[in-house]
């Protein structure tokens, strides 16, 4: 996170008059090109891609589109939201995890687009003399990281910049006018009031469970409890959406799904045993229950038993792409190659869409010495999803293999620029330049060693601000 704030802190100088849309979009492309870099974000399509879609359901019932609006959720267990510039939404795993239905994740998401709407951020980062993106980082690190983060951040950025950071949180006003919106927007939607009311009441509730300390959710979006009320009387008086008790909200397995995914892969394998415990009890949720299962026991190195419960559930809906995917990794974790390229075609034939599907594929491919079509399905991975780990690493083995050297050294440069090795992805790139490449593949060749070198000097200047906290 320090980077991120040195990082951000060169790109946006102190404040002007008025903050224009354009001001905004640029501002949050810059900041959006650290977040990538340095945040924990969870790169999991099965998890954006949901948390995404139900956030573009709301976005489609906005008055007006400034910015087009992307979602991310950060691998922290810290329990927050936030909405960074020109429309670019972070959700930690943590709050992901203490939701029970879809309606509750749109209503998180349209309290954040809210804030978007009524560009709070861009307005507080305008009026503040002291406000930058470097001190925005401050804010950030506290958001995702927890409290002691944000005072870490405090302390490197000054006293003077470290106490803006800390200090500012959305006022009450434009809390309670992201909530106005934000329900406005979830009901438009089609999802209930209720979910909004329910969701602020579990997290006001975290303030008396964390033995007094303030949940670093109500420490940046404050007045939650008088919110809370003054929602519920407004969902009260207002015409009645179908009710959280009478018909389930948005798409129930869908949710439990993507959480089976949050606690098998990424949260605390404690936290998920018990959850998947209390969910095999209700015959609804017991196919989640053996894909976190599954989740769960791989990534403890039990890959047999992990196997076993992805079959369980395939038995259960054999239809769900998802499943066979996990089921088909597994089977390549275990060495089954040709068990794992089956698995994973049936869950293509199922959804062609499914990077990660295609990813293992090619892996698979390439094991059984298949080179171009295992190039193929790692070139149609990409096409769906760019941002998949390793996945440029795998490109680059493959076009190795098929001896188009040019195109190997750009992917492999591809695959170190986004891991921080910028000598490493500098080589790469000029290594490619070597060999034979189209003129649009050699202009995208130069484009990136032109990234690379301001990468490196921004880290010989971090270097110089902060020697003993480099992050690279």
């Amino acid at each position: 996170m320090l980077a991120l704030v040195m990082v951000t802190g060169l790109l946006f100088r102190p404040a002007q008059a008025e903050l224009t849309i354009d001001d905004e979009r640029k501002l949050g492309d810059q900041f959006l090109k650290a977040a990538l870099r340095q945040l924990p974000l969870i790169q999991d399509p099965d998890v954006v891609g949901y948390v995404n879609d139900v956030g573009q359901k709301v976005v489609a019932h906005l008055e007006t589109h400034n910015f087009p609006y992307h979602f991310y959720v950060v691998d922290s267990g810290v329990l927050n939201a936030f909405a960074g510039p020109a429309g670019y939404v972070f959700v930690n795993r943590g709050l992901l995890e203490l939701m029970e239905d879809e309606g509750e994740l749109a209503s998180i998401l349209g309290h954040e687009i809210g804030h978007v709407q009524s560009r709070h951020l861009a307005e507080s980062m305008a009026r503040s003399q002291k406000l930058t993106l470097a001190t925005l980082g401050g804010i950030l690190a506290g958001v995702f990281l927890g409290p002691a983060a944000a005072l870490g951040q405090a302390a490197m950025m000054g006293s003077a910049a470290g106490s803006s950071a800390l200090q500012l949180g959305y006022s009450r006003q434009n809390e309670e006018e992201a909530d106005r919106k934000g329900l406005r927007y979830m009901e438009a939607a089609g999802y209930s009031g209720e979910d909004m009311v329910a969701m602020m009441r579990r997290m006001a509730q975290q303030s008396w469970q964390q033995g007094g300390r303030v949940p670093t959710y109500l420490s940046t979006h404050p007045g939650l409890p008088e919110r809370v009320n003054y929602l519920a009387s407004v969902v009260e008086t207002r015409p009645k959406a179908p009710t959280k008790g009478a018909l389930p909200t948005g798409n129930p397995l869908a949710f439990k799904m993507m959480q089976a995914k949050l606690f098998g892969a990424y949260g605390s394998p404690k936290d998920a045993e018990i959850r998947f415990r209390q969910w095999s009890a209700n015959p609804e949720n017991r196919l989640p229950a053996l894909y976190g299962t599954g989740l769960l026991l791989r990534r403890q190195g039990k890959l047999e038993e992990a196997a076993q419960s992805f079959r369980q559930a395939v038995a259960l809906r054999p239809d769900l792409s998802p499943v066979l995917v996990e089921l088909g990794l597994t089977y390549f974790e275990m060495g089954q190659v040709d068990k794992a390229a089956s698995a994973l075609q049936s869950a293509l034939s199922l959804d062609p869409d499914q990077a990660t599907a295609h990813l293992t594929l090619g892996r698979a491919f390439l094991e059984q010495e298949k080179l171009q079509q295992g190039r193929d399905e790692l070139i149609a991975a990409a096409r769906l999803n760019d941002r998949l780990p390793s996945l440029h690493y795998y490109l680059g083995l493959a076009y190795g293999k098929l001896n188009e050297l040019g195109e190997a050294h750009y992917q492999f440069g591809i695959h170190n620029q986004r891991e921080g090795d910028w000598r490493g992805a500098m080589f790469h790139y000029q290594e490619a330049l070597r060999y034979p490449l189209p003129p649009d593949r050699q202009q995208a060749v130069r484009e990136a060693m032109k990234e690379v070198q301001e990468e490196i000097r921004e880290t010989q200047r971090q270097e110089g601000q902060a020697p003993k906290t480099r992050r690279f």
